[in-house]
């Protein structure tokens, strides 16, 4: 017959006393933290479709772009007097409606004998709204750009204030843009070259054409640029260019859009 021994039951009963609380604290645990993070978790992936449609609305289109510079004066002169030329055609709606055409000349002057130069030009903008009328935009510009060649890839950079004047108010809009590039030759062949560039613009005041302050938008480019010769100036870029705008009224926009850049230099 078996002896009944108490201190083994109390031993017994304080590893059950022990066991459930530990239980009881798990469930507790569980009732507090993963079950609502189940629950986050399946609202967020029932909810996440239609949130992202609701921020972000999707286009496509292609655009075509001529960006020409050179020297004024003869080498005698130094070469520091510059002209600069932008003209582009812009294409939204699966690339089957016009969007805006720009035209933007200036002049320039290069800094010392750094690779820096010193630019400032008018622009005129015709934009086509899908659901409004055209309305024409004038800007004034100043930028400085500057590229190093460390070899063998090439870094460019170039900074932009604009002074923006629409038809649509009276207000002038100023903004700021900041590019910064990277082209690199394949080790296949020197005339082909790998290019990614990043410009982020920043509306630096409010108007009553609809400016606000803050972040404008974002242009990411990510292509080739390909040349007939490897020491020729000019050459041409083709690749995919996602613009990400910051709408104030409604959803924000993400344009994807097969752009084509032909570049030309005297």
């Amino acid at each position: 017959m078996p002896i009944f021994d108490e201190e083994v039951y109390r031993h017994h009963d304080r590893k059950l006393v022990a066991a459930g609380i530990a239980c009881e604290t798990v469930m507790n645990y569980f009732r507090l933290t993963a079950i609502p993070f189940c629950v986050c978790v399946s609202q967020l992936f029932t909810l996440s479709p239609s949130t992202l449609e609701a921020q972000t609305v999707n286009d496509t289109g292609q655009w075509l772009a001529l960006f020409a510079n050179g020297d004024v004066g003869s080498a005698e002169m130094g070469h520091q007097l510059k002209w600069w030329f932008d003209g582009h055609a812009r294409f939204f709606d699966d690339a089957g409606g016009f969007g805006q055409s720009i035209v933007r000349p200036g002049i320039g002057y290069a800094i010392g004998d750094s690779a820096a130069v010193a630019w400032a030009g008018y622009g005129w903008i015709r934009t086509s709204p899908a659901s409004n009328t055209d309305f024409d935009e004038h800007r004034v510009w100043q930028q400085i750009t500057w590229s190093k060649n460390l070899d063998p890839a090439t870094f460019g950079f170039r900074s932009r204030l604009e002074q923006r004047f629409l038809e649509t108010g009276s207000d002038t809009g100023w903004r700021f843009r900041q590019l910064v590039s990277l082209r690199r030759p394949l080790e296949c062949t020197s005339r082909l070259s790998l290019v990614v560039w990043d410009e982020l613009f920043i509306h630096l005041n409010d108007t009553d054409w609809g400016a606000n302050g803050g972040f404008d938008q974002n242009r990411v480019f990510v292509g080739f640029g390909l040349k007939c010769d490897p020491d020729s100036p000019h050459r041409v870029e083709v690749g995919y260019l996602n613009q990400y705008v910051n709408r104030s009224a409604g959803a924000d926009l993400s344009n994807h859009l097969l752009s084509i850049n032909f570049y030309w230099s005297s």
